[in-house]
């Protein structure tokens, strides 16, 4: 009723003070006991339940305090029985053999510095050997022995990663793919082919997925020769392979900068000489997140030593590296009969003090290993604050250096980026691709094998048909360059015998600054849906599907491939 409606009660102020008065006496506990038992009280009672039953509408949707309170109790039992469903598909989900492996690594590293927060990524250290198992001598692929494994069914959907479908039924690998996308991508994983008497280039081969493409090559029987802009890091990890001495003889680390366009001539001028045809190429290098020279400090001293001696099964892969490129004074490499061909000099020092300079010979010093030293932006200068972001003897899943930087290339916008940068990027992930591509259309037609491949690595930020963020332009610029590369040149190539597309390696790391991504991680229990070695099977797919007994298919080319299946662009 408003303020200004006449009122009809006939309710004086004082009989209104009085009866507030008179129920006022009725609050306390045996006062209420006694209004609802006592006869006296039986016509106030009942004076009263037209005006209760209204309360009890609106207070309980009409029921009885004891209807009401069993009500809430209910409500309270599923709150809880929702919470316990959910941390029992929590459980679940974790318990799958790729986020569980990563996992166990985050333990390790958190044991080692339980104060730096770190992510769960890389490869799972679950099922690694399978995927990694070479072929026998025969070329024949053993048998994987895969034994059904009992999964968990979740009390909640989730989305596939893949198509999208809402499933419950897990995977024991996958936690993000339905049955059916899980148990494709689990194949394609564990998918090997014979590739023996074939001769590859793989680019950005040192870590990550142009590591486990290389692997995958390798155990496949290929020659592989290898790029990367830190060759004795690269040869140290290879070294570390359980099954190194198998295919040492078939691997080649050179160290290369893609910023150095120049050096691609000379590389693939090498190629030729020393090897006269190509089978297949896979440019892999790319500049996604650009870090400043801090970050590869703790990889300056091992590239300028000489090599240990515990690790010298690596002179065997670094010896092509040491015959192509000139040393760190511009004079060309020496031959491989001198003794020091591949040992380092005092040239740069880990902490840029001139003064503790790592001495070796010169001769051993890839200038990709210097250019990763050279100042080109503000954030490469040296500082007590820069310095800091990049802290001493702190490595991450894949023994990289951890960033604590809190803005990145990733989250950065058009009016952020820097031109050096942005010229890097093209460089890196446009220019040195094209160039590679170029010199390696006259060795691929050399081959006697029928088909030859050339793959361009490319990504989701290259697509026209995404909707897009205003972040990284210049990272989707440069992959949707690339992969014009590929539309433009793939038919006539095709002709040739030579098959070209470009391929999605699919979601394997948060790049997001590491404060937002820990916070993800802890928050949301997230990880990535995929590790780099189904990103690496993605990547070969377009050879390896050839190679599988039965396989009467004719080869993709001038595709974009996602997910094992042709994408629009």
């Amino acid at each position: 009723m408003s303020d200004t409606a006449v009122d009809v009660t006939g309710v004086t102020d004082a009989e209104l003070l009085q009866c507030i008065a008179v129920l006022q006496k009725l609050h306390g506990e045996e006062a209420h006991a006694q209004f609802q038992s006592l006869p006296r009280f039986k016509a106030l009672r009942t004076a009263l339940v037209p005006l209760i039953t209204d309360l009890r509408a609106k207070f309980y949707h009409g029921n009885s305090t004891t209807s009401n309170q069993s009500r809430q109790e209910q409500k309270r039992a599923r709150k809880v029985e929702k919470a316990r469903r959910k941390a029992l598909d929590q459980q679940y989900i974790n318990n799958t053999k790729l986020r569980a492996g990563r996992l166990a690594k985050l333990k390790a590293l958190l044991t080692e510095n339980p104060l730096l927060a770190q992510i769960p990524d890389g490869v799972a250290t679950v099922n690694e050997e399978m995927a990694r198992k070479p072929l026998t001598e025969t070329g024949e692929k053993e048998e994987e022995n895969v034994e059904e494994k009992e999964t968990e069914e979740l009390h909640y959907h989730r989305a596939c990663y893949t198509c999208k479908v809402k499933f419950k039924k897990l995977h024991h690998f996958y936690d993000r793919m339905c049955p059916s996308c899980a148990e494709l991508n689990y194949k394609k994983r564990l998918q090997k082919a014979d590739l023996r008497g074939r001769i590859a280039v793989v680019t950005g081969a040192r870590v990550k997925i142009g590591y486990e493409i290389t692997l995958k090559l390798l155990r496949g029987g290929a020659m592989v020769v290898a790029t990367t802009r830190f060759p004795k890091d690269a040869a140290f990890r290879y070294a570390k392979e359980r099954d190194f001495d198998d295919w040492k003889g078939r691997l080649q680390i050179y160290g290369m900068d893609f910023r150095d366009l120049g050096v691609i001539d000379k590389f693939m001028d090498h190629i030729e000489n020393t090897f006269g045809r190509l089978d297949i190429l896979v440019n892999n290098a790319t500049q996604t997140i650009r870090r400043p020279v801090h970050y590869y400090k703790h990889l300056i001293e091992s590239e300028v030593k000489p090599v240990p001696d515990s690790m010298a099964q690596v002179y065997e892969i670094l010896r092509g590296n040491a015959n192509l490129l000139p040393n760190a004074t511009g004079s060309n490499a020496p031959s491989e009969s001198s003794g020091d061909s591949i040992n380092g000099a005092a040239i740069v020092s880990a902490n840029g003090d001139s003064s503790s300079a790592v001495i070796a010979s010169a001769s051993s010093v890839s200038a990709s290993v210097l250019l990763s030293q050279v100042p080109l932006v503000a954030e490469d200068h040296h500082s007590e604050y820069t310095g800091a972001l990049f802290p001493k003897g702190q490595l991450d899943n894949n023994k990289q250096q951890v960033d604590l930087r809190t803005s990145n290339t990733w989250v950065q916008k058009i009016d952020q980026i820097e031109t050096m940068e942005l010229v890097e990027v093209f460089a890196i992930n446009t220019m040195a691709p094209f160039i590679l591509n170029k010199r390696a259309i006259p060795l691929l037609e050399k081959s006697s094998n029928a088909r030859r491949f050339i793959i361009n690595v490319s990504a989701m930020e290259g697509k026209f048909y995404r909707a897009k963020t205003p972040n990284h332009p210049h990272t989707n610029m440069a992959k949707a360059a690339a992969n014009m590369m590929t539309r433009t040149c793939a038919n006539d190539l095709a002709r040739k015998g030579i098959y070209m597309n470009s391929v999605d390696t699919g979601w394997i790391n948060d790049e997001n600054p590491r404060d937002v991504a820990v916070r993800t991680a802890d928050i949301h229990n997230f990880q990535t849906p995929l590790d780099e070695i189904d990103a690496a099977a993605r990547v070969l797919d377009p050879i390896f599907a050839l190679h599988q007994e039965g396989n009467t298919d004719k080869p993709l080319f001038g595709q974009f491939l996602k997910d094992y299946m042709v994408s629009e662009w």
